[in-house]
């Protein structure tokens, strides 16, 4: 992003997201034991062949730099709305075809961003959205992305 902040590009591409995780029902309990097979998958592959989750179920490359490249990846692309949303949106198709839930660090860098930008109704959207799909998740982050969407809703 460079310091004129997000590109109308960016903005369009997160409006695709949204659109599409507004139009995707969440997936039920019974669809998440049946996605569960393609996890068991991975891990065979994991077992069989030595590589790690992210190598078995061809995640994003980014997961597979060593600790510093990755933290120096993170930093490079900390304030780019185009490559969190790009991030985003490709977890949240991972997450349709092997129900692995996404990470919430990339969905909370959009919130920073969008409200660092003032798009205060855009981040309520998107967190409506990301929350529709994701409010129960395991962990602190997930907890605080419920509770910026609730204060802003």
């Amino acid at each position: 992003m460079s310091e004129k902040g997000a590109s109308e590009v960016d903005y369009d591409a997160l409006l695709v997201l949204i659109d599409c995780m507004e139009q995707t029902p969440p997936l039920s309990r019974e669809e998440m034991v049946e996605l569960s097979a393609s996890q068991h998958a991975v891990v065979e592959r994991m077992l069989a062949t030595g590589q790690t989750w992210n190598q078995a179920s061809s995640g994003p490359a980014i997961l597979s730099l060593n600790e510093g490249e990755f933290l120096d990846h993170l930093k490079a692309i900390d304030n780019n709305l185009g490559e969190q949303t790009a991030i985003v949106a490709a977890a949240f198709a991972r997450y349709l075809h092997l129900g692995e839930v996404p990470a919430p660090y990339y969905p909370w860098r959009i919130a920073i961003i969008l409200r660092r930008e003032k798009k205060l109704e855009l981040e309520k959207r998107f967190l409506a959205a990301w929350c529709e799909h994701f409010a129960g998740g395991n962990g602190t982050r997930y907890g605080q992305l419920v509770d910026r969407y609730r204060k802003l809703a």
